[in-house]
């Protein structure tokens, strides 16, 4: 951030940008966004000086410039607060604690474009054949590139008063206080030694909402199972940009709001996949009333060219309890950042998740759980699974403030290496600041048990048989709570993929 001198010269960089920072319509499909005449002109003007974020304010501008049109005139001010955010932060970047660990540069190199809207066969991948395999019709919920599809949606059988849907016909007793949430940007005031590194991206989500996924359970509701399928498509043309030019990732920013009132439970389903190159940029707000039950499957399974990007803040109430289940097993490059706060006594944190890593993948999970009120407990339990040259980076933070006493919090990280060239960075903190609290945390990292191993092979299985035998049930056992058949074999045949890599190198 600039003073003086140097907040002059940034003012200087930003006009000469000019419009093309901030258009209130998609571009041109095609155009390239990133590394305009324009662009370098903000560079040139910002290393004639002191600044030292002159890429920063560039990528940035660029990425607010390749936002699409909004689909509803309610967040046209929340756009508008969020775009001065953005401009005036800096990029994430490998100097800042949050980031420390993960490479952005895959996206920084990339020119950012309109997403084509084609979702082709991800209808019958994502949508059709979940249906096929469930025992009766589920409420669908669809959002193509961050705008609400119509077509691809089916919420008629949510009852009591249930709703699930786009921001506009969102009930009128919680569309203020949707609204008033969407103008809070995570960690804006965040001491940068400990956050998760929501802000920038998070202010950028907003900054170029099209729409908002909203879901309301009234109070004392129960809603067995809603998906949420956050669907990615490519740029035009999908052959991507010419050779010898930079790549070309299609932009978009779903978001979601989600409220349950006092008393009332939900499953919920939220499903990420697409196809080609893109960067999706994701913010989900989930807010639990007073004794409120949510069951969260969270399951990112982006095309193999994707980066994506997502925070999941979740606040508890007196009572309330969520549980969930975070699978990451695609995209080339994988940030979620998960915030849990339990602000009323008695609320509860369930926190499961597995990374399924090949080739040159990068999965990151930064977590962290803040016990704020006194008698809460929380339970994480994090696995890990890389072969090839995978890299996946956990950093778990369970913090205990003064007052919080009577907390239980107990957090675990397992993680198996199965060839040499993966690497996993794990790093779990407990920062407690009372007393009265049983907490522990604890990491493995190995490959699978060769005792193991040998047992199943004196049952007749070969090595690599039994290998994948194990890998897959260490991931089933998970996917047991997430209710998606078609998911569960998803994940299971990479788990066995990661098996038969790792035998072979043996």
């Amino acid at each position: 951030r600039a003073t003086g001198q140097s907040q002059a010269m940034l003012t200087a960089c930003i006009a000469s940008v000019g419009a093309a920072y901030l258009p209130s319509q998609r571009p041109a499909p095609g155009a390239p966004l990133c590394g305009s005449a324009r662009g370098r002109a903000a560079v040139r003007c910002a290393e004639a000086g002191t600044l030292t974020q002159s890429a920063v304010d560039d990528w940035l501008g660029s990425a607010v410039a390749a936002r699409g049109s909004v689909a509803s005139g309610l967040l046209d001010e929340v756009r508008s607060e969020a775009t001065d955010v953005v401009l005036a932060a800096r990029r994430p970047g490998r100097k800042q604690e949050a980031w420390r660990r993960t490479d952005l540069s895959l996206l920084y190199g990339a020119t950012l474009g309109a997403p084509s809207g084609r979702v082709g066969e991800l209808v019958a991948g994502y949508v059709e054949e979940e249906e096929a395999a469930a025992a009766a019709a589920r409420p669908r919920l669809v959002f193509v590139d961050g705008v609400y599809s119509a077509d691809l949606s089916d919420t008629s059988s949510l009852g009591g008063g249930a709703y699930a849907g786009p921001l506009e016909q969102v009930p009128p007793e919680v569309r203020e206080a949707v609204l008033e949430s969407l103008r809070e940007i995570p960690e804006r005031e965040a001491d940068p030694r400990t956050e998760l590194g929501c802000h920038t991206f998070a202010a950028l989500n907003q900054a170029a909402l099209s729409d908002v996924a909203c879901v309301y359970v009234p109070s004392g509701v129960a809603v067995d199972t809603l998906r949420l399928i956050l669907l990615s498509t490519p740029s035009y043309p999908d052959s991507g940009a010419e050779a010898g030019a930079s790549p070309q990732l299609a932009a978009s920013h779903p978001n979601l709001s989600l409220w349950l009132g006092d008393g009332a439970s939900l499953s919920l389903l939220q499903q990420y996949a697409g196809r080609g190159a893109y960067f999706c940029n994701g913010l989900s707000r989930l807010r639990l009333g007073e004794n409120a039950s949510l069951t969260h499957a969270y399951l990112q399974e982006q095309s193999d060219g994707a980066v994506h990007v997502d925070s999941v803040l979740a606040t508890l109430a007196a009572g309330a309890r969520y549980d969930a289940n975070l699978v990451q097993s695609g995209g080339r490059l994988s940030r979620v950042n998960l915030a849990v706060r339990l602000e009323g006594r008695h609320s509860h944190a369930s926190l499961n998740g597995i990374a399924l890593g090949s080739e040159s993948q990068l999965l990151d999970l930064h977590s962290a759980v803040r016990h704020v009120s006194p008698d809460c407990s929380s339970e994480q339990e994090q696995r890990n699974a890389l072969a090839g040259r995978a890299r996946v980076v956990f950093r778990g933070a369970v913090q205990v403030p003064h007052g919080s006493d009577n907390t239980t919090a107990n957090q675990l990280c397992r993680s198996l290496l199965l060839s040499d060239s993966a690497r996993v960075d794990i790093s779990p903190n407990l920062e407690i600041l009372t007393d009265d609290v049983v907490c522990t945390h604890g990491a493995t990292v190995a490959d699978l048990d060769d005792e193991m191993v040998f047992y199943l092979q004196a049952r007749g299985l070969g090595r690599a048989e039994a290998r994948v035998l194990l890998l897959e049930g260490w991931a089933r056992s998970l996917m047991g709570e997430v209710p998606s058949e078609a998911a569960t074999r998803r994940v299971a045949a990479k788990a066995a993929g990661l098996a038969r890599e790792g035998a072979a190198r043996e």
